[in-house]
C-alpha cells in the first residue's frame, strides 16, 4: 500500500528547518561569539602589555630626569661647600637651603674623607659625628665619584638609597662627600612619582635595584624584599624594555612593562593581572549577547512562519500519498503548491498516480488473461461470472476440451499443439456476441460464458462450435475434435462453484461416451437436438 510508511515517526519539514535554522544560527552566533573572545583577548593582552610598557618607560624617564636633578642639586651644594670644608656654618647653612627648597630627599649629610658625619640636616637627625666605616655607606669614600647606593639601614635605622657626590678642594682634594639620603617607606618626590597611578584598573608598578630588591611597592611591607627568579626582572636588570606574560612569584598571570632606569641601574616594572585584564571581556561578550537576542528571537520566528508555509504543501502531498486509497486525485490537485519545487512535485504525483492505476489495472487484466490465446483465464472467468450474479442476470456455461490432445503434442510436437489451440479460441470468438466471455481455463480446455441465454440455447451454441471445429482444417494435423458439456444458472445450481463443476461434470460424461459430442447438464424442461456430425 502506498501509504504504509509511518509519517508520525519521523521529523516533519517545518521541525526540520527550524532546527537547521536554529542550529545554524547558534553555530553562528557561538562561532561570532568565539571569534570576538578570541580578538578581543588578544587586543586586550597586547593592549595591557603595550600600556604597561609605555607606563613603565614613562615612569624609568621621569626616575632618571629625578636622579639626574639630585645630582645637579648635590653638585652645586658640594661646589659651595668646597670652598671653605672647615666652615661648620657653611655646611650647615648650605644643608639647610638643601633640604628646605626641596622634597627631594628625606635628610642631607656631609661626611669628611675620614668617614665621618660633620653636618647634616634636618638637625633632629643625630647622626653628627657618626663615622661610616663599611657598607653601602662607606662606598662613596671608595669610589670618591657620583654613587646611588642600594637600599641600606641608615645609622637612624630608617631603609634608605643615597644619592652622593664627591666634594673636592678647589686644588681638587679629595675632602669628602655630600649625601641626599631618600627614604624607601618615607615621604618624598619619588614615591609620589611612583605612587601617583593613574590607572584604576587593577595594575600596579614596583621598582627593583640592581640586587633585584625591591625599592618601591605599593605594598610598603614589600620594600626591602628580595625577588628571587623573575623573568621580567632578569630582562629589566639587563637593560632592556619591553613586554612580557608570565606568572609571578603568587603563581598568578600577569601581564608585564618593563623599562630600566640607566643611571642607577633600577628596574621599573608595571603590570597588571591576566584575570582583571579579561574580567571586562566577559561583560563586553555578555552585551554582545543582550544585543543580538532579539533580533535572533525574530529571525527565528520568521524562519518557524516561512517554514511553516513552505513545508505545508509538502505535508499535505505526504498526507495525500499516505492515504491515496482515500484521497481522489481532485484533492492533490487542490493543494496550493505555491512554489516550483512543491509544484512539480505535486504534478509529479499526480501523474505517478494515474500511471500506477492504469499499470495495475494492465497488470490486473494480464493477471486475468491466458498469455497463449488472451483469453481470460480462470480467474478472470470468475470474476465476469461473480459480477453477472451479483447483478441477477442467468448465464450458461460452456466446458470445452480438446479430443486426444496429448496425442497431437507427442506426434506433432508442443508448437503444433499450441496453433491447434489458438485456432480454436480463434473459432470460438469469431462467433462470439460482445457480452459472451469465452476462456482459458487449462492446457487444453476451455470455458464459455453466455450471459442471458438458456440452456436449448447453450446447446445449440455448443453444437455449432463442435461441428466448426470438426470441420476445420489445422495443419499439419488436418482434423481435430472437441467435446463439450453444458450447464446454466440457477437452473443447474444457486451457487456458482456448482454450476463450473456441473459444466466440467457434462464434459466428463461427453468424454467418456465417445468424444467429439455435446452433454448437458441433466435437468427438466431441456430438449436435446439431434446430433449432426
Amino acid at each position: 500500500m502506498l501509504g504504509s510508511f509511518n509519517l508520525t515517526k519521523q521529523i516533519d519539514l517545518k521541525r526540520l528547518i527550524f532546527l537547521l535554522a536554529f542550529f545554524s544560527m547558534v553555530v553562528s552566533l557561538g562561532n561570532s561569539l568565539y571569534a570576538t573572545f578570541k580578538v578581543q583577548k588578544s587586543l586586550l593582552i597586547n593592549d595591557t602589555l603595550e600600556s604597561n610598557r609605555v607606563y613603565a618607560a614613562k615612569l624609568a624617564e621621569i626616575t632618571e630626569l629625578f636622579l639626574q636633578s639630585v645630582i645637579t642639586q648635590l653638585q652645586f651644594s658640594a661646589q659651595q661647600i668646597g670652598t671653605n670644608f672647615s666652615s661648620a656654618s657653611l655646611r650647615q647653612n648650605e644643608l639647610y637651603r638643601l633640604h628646605r627648597q626641596t622634597s627631594s630627599f628625606n635628610s642631607v649629610v656631609v661626611v669628611d674623607s675620614t668617614g665621618k658625619v660633620l653636618s647634616s640636616e634636618p638637625s633632629t637627625l643625630n647622626v653628627k659625628g657618626f663615622v661610616v666605616k663599611e657598607g653601602q655607606g662607606a662606598m662613596p669614600l671608595t669610589t670618591q665619584e657620583v654613587y646611588i647606593s642600594k637600599p641600606f639601614i641608615s645609622p637612624a635605622g630608617n631603609l634608605i638609597i643615597s644619592v652622593s657626590y664627591p666634594i673636592t678642594a678647589s686644588d681638587g682634594g679629595y675632602l669628602g662627600f655630600i649625601a641626599a639620603s631618600i627614604y624607601l617607606q618615607g615621604d618624598n618626590i619619588l614615591n609620589r612619582l611612583l605612587g601617583e597611578h593613574h590607572y584604576n584598573d587593577g595594575s600596579y608598578l614596583y621598582v627593583v635595584d640592581q640586587n633585584r630588591q625591591l625599592i618601591y611597592h605599593v605594598d610598603s611591607s614589600q620594600v626591602g624584599n628580595t625577588i628571587a627568579s623573575n623573568a621580567v626582572i632578569e630582562h629589566v636588570m639587563s637593560g632592556y624594555s619591553g613586554v612580557m606574560a608570565l606568572r609571578n612569584s603568587e603563581n598568578r598571570e600577569v601581564l608585564s612593562g618593563y623599562a630600566a632606569v640607566p643611571v642607577s641601574g633600577w628596574g621599573i616594572v608595571a603590570q597588571r593581572s591576566t584575570d582583571a585584564t579579561l574580567s571586562q571581556l566577559n561583560s563586553t561578550l555578555l552585551n554582545v549577547v543582550k544585543s543580538t537576542l532579539p533580533i535572533t528571537v525574530i529571525m527565528l520566528m520568521l524562519i518557524l512562519l516561512l517554514g511553516s508555509k513552505i513545508a505545508k504543501p509538502l505535508w499535505q502531498l505526504a498526507v495525500g500519498v499516505k492515504a491515496m486509497d482515500r484521497y481522489a486525485k481532485s484533492d492533490v490537485q487542490a493543494i496550493n503548491a505555491w512554489y516550483f519545487e512543491a509544484e512539480h512535485l505535486k504534478q509529479a504525483i499526480v501523474s505517478g498516480t494515474e500511471l500506477v492505476g492504469k499499470t495495475i489495472q494492465e497488470y490486473d487484466l494480464d493477471r486475468q488473461k491466458d498469455p497463449l490465446t488472451q483469453l481470460l483465464n480462470r480467474r478472470g472467468m470468475l470474476a465476469k461470472i461473480e459480477h453477472c450474479k451479483d447483478s441477477g442476470v442467468p448465464f450458461s456455461m460452456i466446458a470445452l476440451d480438446i479430443d486426444h490432445f496429448k496425442r497431437i503434442n507427442d506426434h506433432f510436437g508442443h508448437d503444433v499443439g499450441d496453433h491447434v489451440i489458438r485456432s480454436i479460441a480463434e473459432l470460438m470468438l469469431i462467433g462470439a456476441r460482445e457480452e459472451d466471455i469465452i476462456c482459458r481455463t487449462g492446457g487444453e480446455e476451455f470455458s464459455i460464458f453466455l450471459p442471458d441465454v438458456n440452456l436449448n440455447q447453450a446447446y445449440s451454441i455448443a453444437e455449432r462450435l463442435r461441428l466448426q471445429v470438426h470441420h476445420h482444417t489445422f495443419m499439419p494435423v488436418e482434423q481435430v475434435n472437441i467435446s463439450l458439456g453444458v450447464a446454466h444458472w440457477p437452473s443447474s445450481a444457486s451457487e456458482l462453484s456448482q454450476v463450473i463443476k456441473q459444466a466440467d461434470k457434462a464434459l466428463y460424461k461427453a468424454k467418456h461416451t465417445g468424444r467429439n459430442k455435446t452433454e448437458v447438464d441433466d435437468i427438466d424442461g431441456f430438449s436435446r437436438t439431434p446430433k449432426a456430425s
